[in-house]
């Protein structure tokens, strides 16, 4: 039997839920956020969708995969900067990391990273994911940096990298176990401070 010109032909099978991967991302990063890799599970991943774990395990195999392309698909702004300086690099970087880990994408971040550092043994891809995002960052704005001639080729972006990173997860945390989070304005102050001390330790002769 012919199908009417310009009508999609469906193949067999139930149809996939509208919206439901975006639920699933948002879930799983939910999920994480306040369970850890411990308490993590599809089961609990769909629950909190409001999908079937079938509709789940259509789209991820596993929730190492799941949640690789969860904490992926929340990470791209973060080193979305290019102001013409390294100071105005480093800065926005700081700032826009701030506002990340307000975001449940950013808290489950944040939380891999720790559950990891914690673990007897390797957790998953997600965790090479999340490192590798916020290394790759650093690397590109220590490039253009040199490539301006704003500083020598033997810049420690490493160092530059932990420096920002480790600054703005304690005082995340800091925040977070005193119950509150920080505003814009805080944000903006605290990280102006904190690429300060970062270029006069680090990139200062």
């Amino acid at each position: 039997m012919s199908t009417p010109q310009g009508e999609i032909r469906r193949g067999r099978g139930r149809p996939r839920t509208p919206g439901a991967e975006k639920r699933i991302i948002d879930a799983a990063l939910e999920e994480y956020g306040e369970h850890g890799w411990a308490g993590f599970t599809m089961d609990g991943v769909a629950r909190r969708a409001g999908v079937g774990k079938s509709t789940v395990y259509l789209r991820w195999q596993d929730k190492d995969s799941l949640l690789t392309d969860a904490v992926s698909s929340r990470s791209g702004d973060i080193g979305d900067v290019d102001t013409g300086s390294l100071r105005g690099d480093l800065h926005d970087l700081a700032a826009n990391l701030f506002r990340h880990y307000r975001d449940p994408a950013g808290w489950a971040a944040l939380r891999v990273l720790v559950d990891a550092a914690g673990a007897p043994h390797r957790l998953g891809r997600f965790v090479e994911t999340v490192a590798d995002v916020q290394v790759g960052f650093v690397d590109q704005i220590a490039a253009r940096a040199v490539e301006r001639g704003e500083v020598p080729a033997d810049l420690p972006a490493r160092e530059i990298g932990q420096c920002v990173y480790g600054s703005v997860t304690i005082q995340t945390l800091s925040a977070r176990l005193e119950g509150r989070e920080f505003d814009d304005a805080e944000i903006e102050e605290r990280a102006t401070t904190l690429v300060d001390v970062v270029l006069q330790q680090v990139v200062a002769p």
